[in-house]
Parts: structure tokens; C-alpha cells; sequence
């Protein structure tokens, strides 16, 4: 079973500011970005963010910045 202190050395989370309910996580060893929505105590989602070709968007995991 993966560890709290795993989770949080693997994933990055970038809190979504004006849009309370929405923050990123990105994995810092794939790259892959993901969006996480909210709705207080009623649930929400995870899904991976893509691109316009349906491939997941992915970070430079060394310098933190979006690929081309």
C-alpha cells in the first residue's frame, strides 16, 4: 500500500485560486496533469487534462514547465 508521505513526495497540488472548487495535481514523476473538481461534501472528480489530440498533458517535472 502506497504511504501518505509517498502520495505527497510523488504529486504536486496547485490550488485553483479564483476557482475554489478546481485545483491541478501533477505527477512529478510521469508529468501527467490532472484536474480535480470538488463540490463540498457531494463528490467530484479526477481526470486527466489533454490536449486537442486526446494525449494527457504533461510538465517538465525537472523545470516545472509545460512541454511544447
Amino acid at each position: 500500500m502506497i504511504t501518505t508521505k509517498e502520495i505527497k513526495s510523488r504529486f504536486e497540488r496547485t490550488y485553483g485560486g479564483a476557482f475554489q472548487d478546481i485545483d491541478i495535481i501533477t505527477d512529478k514523476v510521469t508529468g501527467v496533469q490532472y484536474i480535480v473538481a470538488t463540490k463540498g461534501s457531494e463528490g467530484g472528480g479526477m481526470y486527466p487534462l489533454i490536449d486537442k489530440d486526446g494525449k494527457p498533458l504533461l510538465t517538465d517535472v525537472e523545470n516545472q514547465t509545460p512541454f511544447d
